[in-house]
């Protein structure tokens, strides 16, 4: 977008990409614009959409059930392992996420019987405001799931009252301004827009396995159990119990709302054709409201178990540590992951740790929590550590790394028979495809030129440049080796190889 001034059709790669809105991509962008081009900056905002979602949670915590609740709330969610992990990934679920707890905060704060016609049209703009952020994130979904839940709550309370509180003519007219104008400018410039984005990208994403990420039904329930670390006991005590009335009938019951709510991001992504990991982040915050809200006895009760948990895999992972030599078979990759030894013990060490405090406390729940909160942030330092050094094996930017100074210039980049994400970035140019489509096909489509369609056509071009570099993976290396097409290996990971034309 900073390249081009072009702020309406996102890019991928230089090709036309509609899989999702753009709001994420301004934003990014803008960090670029303000920051310069680094991995801090372009991580900046996923960043940034974390904390204010543990913020946001924290508040609405705060004014529903008490100071103490928001502590919890917050801590809970913030040291979770899934929202750790997505708070420092590239990727729009972390945003998606704020956006949609913006909703629910709106939502819930609205529906409180003590307040005034204003201030609940104030909560309701809130809630509508935030619905066209999370659309222009992430589409539909963003009114699907608030939705379903709503639907779901009024069946299980018997209330339908709040429907006539979600102040919907105004609502509307907000979220147009907000979310429609792109969409208008969009499918001006590009008719296609339409079909693909809300046909293909919404309804055939969902249904079918057009974008060959089919999981099992329970594929959720064990990303849940491993997301919600170290809080899986108390998490599991809300999805099992959050059902039961809070309020009487004919009062607004935010428990009940709120479980709705995880249920129905749980089973809507669990009964999808289509399944990647962080697609349940959004019910992390109202599951962390149920934890963080509940009764104290047991709430207590739940946290010395999360303790206990903590010692036990402490113990596995030190177990895993001493003999990851024996467990890593292929040769290429056994470097890297014994270089993890030292964080998987340091991670093994915090666990016990913090564990056997735990357990050795006494008081009420919120010193539990803290304590259970930094021993996980602990732990996912030594995470992020073990990341770096595995680094080689899931980015481009080690392999590029080992790139001599002369050869970084080179203008002609091909990506055969694959397209990693993170080439462009560390390259700082586009790339052109080689024998590959996969979710850059749309844009390819539009602009067949831009790529190469086979190897038999690849391989003339390669021929006759006087200098160019391309990055395949070693069986394709293999293939284009036999044919006898001229190549120098530049550099190599256990994934990916680079090389030149001369």
């Amino acid at each position: 977008m900073l390249a081009s001034g072009d702020w309406v059709i996102p890019r991928l790669d230089g090709l036309v990409y509609i899989e999702k809105p753009p709001l994420q991509y301004w934003a990014t962008a803008l960090a670029y614009e303000l920051f310069g081009q680094s991995d801090w900056s372009a991580r900046l905002y996923t960043a940034l959409c974390g904390l204010a979602t543990v913020l946001v949670t924290a508040g609405l915590a705060l004014r529903l059930f008490g100071r103490a609740a928001a502590w919890r709330s917050g801590i809970m969610l913030g040291s979770s392992l899934l929202v750790m992990l997505m708070s420092h990934q590239l990727t729009l679920d972390m945003s998606l996420t704020l956006y949609m707890t913006g909703t629910l905060a709106g939502f819930c704060l609205a529906q409180r019987a003590d307040i005034g016609r204003r201030e609940r049209r104030a909560w309701m703009a809130l809630a509508w405001a935030s619905g066209a952020g999370a659309f222009l994130t992430k589409g539909l979904i963003a009114g699907v799931l608030p939705g379903l839940a709503l639907g779901l709550y009024s069946v299980l309370h018997r209330d339908l009252k709040p429907w006539t509180r979600l102040a919907i003519i105004p609502g509307l007219a907000l979220f147009a301004v907000l979310a429609l104008p792109w969409f208008v400018l969009i499918q001006h410039r590009l008719p296609s827009f339409f079909d693909f984005f809300v046909v293909r990208e919404h309804f055939q994403r969902y249904l079918t396995r057009v974008e060959a990420r089919y999981e099992p039904w329970w594929f959720f329930i064990e990303v849940l159990a491993v997301g919600s670390l170290p809080w899986i006991a108390p998490a599991v005590r809300q999805l099992a119990t959050g059902w039961r009335a809070a309020a009487p009938r004919g009062h607004f019951d935010a428990r009940r709302f709120l479980w709705a709510f995880c249920v129905v991001v749980l089973l809507f992504f669990s009964a999808s054709d289509s399944k990647l990991i962080p697609y349940i982040l959004p019910l992390f915050p109202a599951l962390a409201l149920l934890a963080g809200s509940a009764e104290e006895l047991r709430l207590r009760a739940d946290l010395r178990a999360s303790g206990a948990g903590f010692v036990l895999a402490g113990v596995a992972i030190a177990v895993t540590c001493a003999l990851l030599p024996r467990l890593v078979h292929n040769p290429e990759r056994a470097p890297y992951f014994l270089d993890i030894r030292i964080p998987l013990a340091l991670i093994a060490l915090a666990a016990i740790a913090g564990g056997w405090v735990v357990r050795r406390m006494r008081g009420g729940s919120l010193p539990l929590t803290v304590a259970l909160g930094a021993t996980a942030y602990a732990m996912f330092l030594g995470i992020s550590w073990a990341a770096r050094l595995l680094a080689p094996l899931y980015s481009g930017g080690p392999l590029l790394a080992q790139l001599a100074p002369p050869l970084r210039d080179v203008a002609t980049v091909y990506s055969v028979r694959m397209y990693d994400q993170s080439l462009p970035f560390y390259l700082k140019r586009t790339v052109t495809l080689v024998d590959y489509r996969g979710e850059l096909n749309f844009g390819l489509s539009l602009e067949p030129q831009k790529g190469i369609a086979t190897l038999a056509a690849f391989a003339p071009r390669w021929r006759a440049a006087d200098q160019a570099l391309a990055v395949m993976q070693p069986p394709t290396y293999s293939t284009l080796a036999r044919e006898g097409l001229p190549m120098v290996l530049r550099a190599r990971e256990p994934n990916e190889l680079l090389v030149s034309r001369r």
